[in-house]
């Protein structure tokens, strides 16, 4: 992990926030400020710079937020107050929690919150509190001898069609813009979003071993976005928290997972298919004889020096 000035940029969490309206309701407000002060005992209770005037203005909003009109309740604010002085474990658990579920809530806005799903259980936290990713300090996503390798649990960089960069997370195989930046509502319904859209969905597919989807994407896009990773036609693979997947990029995009066709061959009985005990296939330049169950053993791990497959010549009786 990039250390936190790098990752969240050098004005850290510093935002100006509007003051808010005061309410009527003050007993609730001031037994919710009460709340918020014995959450952290330190004097410093802040592990990156927020202005006295932006934590004044937060406390205030969270008052709004605990007040009943809000539909909001102490649990709600739960992960919140245990994480006041870790704002990257309030990123990694938009990003990366178990059954997270976030959007922009046009519900908060006039108290500059919003809203996830963390582990079943919705989590309200000021938009503060939320650190925008410096995408200018994270790796890019480049395989490497077509071989794409991306740390799970991870923040990587893509570059948009409009030449700008944007942060990215790695998830169990779900690649693509990372939760906490479309929370936040940043860019969207723009041309080079949907494109990132497009590419997330593609590399995601592949990390999780499915080929992407023929009536959603067609091959030239499939083909660009494997060329702009640096993925070039022919064997290559894929490993990004879901396991290594191993697939053939033809040049018209074509995309073959080489895992599920080693699969059927080796469970396929090829005596009971008109073959006989020593007939040889010519599978991707290694060559593999039928045993006497009938079967022949590939492994995806060996080593191919070719896309054919050829069959041996049936068995005339």
């Amino acid at each position: 992990m990039a250390n936190l000035e790098g990752l969240y940029g050098a004005g850290g969490l510093h935002r100006p926030l509007l003051h808010t309206k005061k309410t009527n309701k003050l007993v609730r407000q001031r037994a919710a400020l009460q709340l918020l002060s014995r959450t952290g005992s330190s004097k410093r209770r802040d592990s990156l710079s927020i202005s006295s005037e932006a934590r004044k203005f937060s406390r205030e909003r969270i008052a709004a937020l605990i007040d009943k009109s809000a539909n909001v309740s102490e649990s709600e604010l739960s992960y919140y107050f245990a994480n006041y002085n870790n704002p990257s474990a309030i990123l990694d658990a938009i990003n990366f929690g178990t059954n997270v579920e976030c959007g922009y809530n046009p519900e908060f806005k006039d108290y500059g919150a919003l809203s996830f799903t963390y582990n079943g259980i919705r989590q309200v936290v000021p938009i503060y509190a939320v650190p925008k990713i410096n995408a200018n300090s994270l790796p890019g996503i480049h395989a490497v001898d077509n071989s794409l390798v991306l740390k799970n649990k991870s923040y990587y960089a893509w570059t948009g069609v409009n030449g700008s960069r944007y942060a990215w997370s790695v998830n169990d195989g779900l690649i693509g813009y990372v939760f906490s930046e479309s929370l936040l509502a940043d860019n969207m319904g723009t041309n080079y979003m949907r494109e990132m859209g497009k590419a997330g969905n593609i590399l995601t597919a592949l990390a999780q071993g499915r080929e992407p989807w023929e009536e959603l994407y067609s091959r030239k896009e499939v083909l660009a976005t494997c060329e702009k990773v640096g993925i070039k036609p022919g064997f290559f693979s894929i490993d990004a928290g879901a396991g290594k997947h191993t697939y053939i990029l033809r040049e018209s995009g074509d995309v073959i997972n080489v895992d599920n066709e080693i699969k059927n061959w080796n469970n396929i009985n090829w005596i009971g298919h008109g073959y006989k005990e020593g007939d040889t296939f010519s599978i991707y330049g290694n060559e593999y004889a039928i045993d006497s169950s009938g079967h022949i053993h590939v492994s995806v791990d060996d080593t191919f020096t070719s896309t054919d497959v050829i069959f041996p010549e049936q068995s005339r009786k």
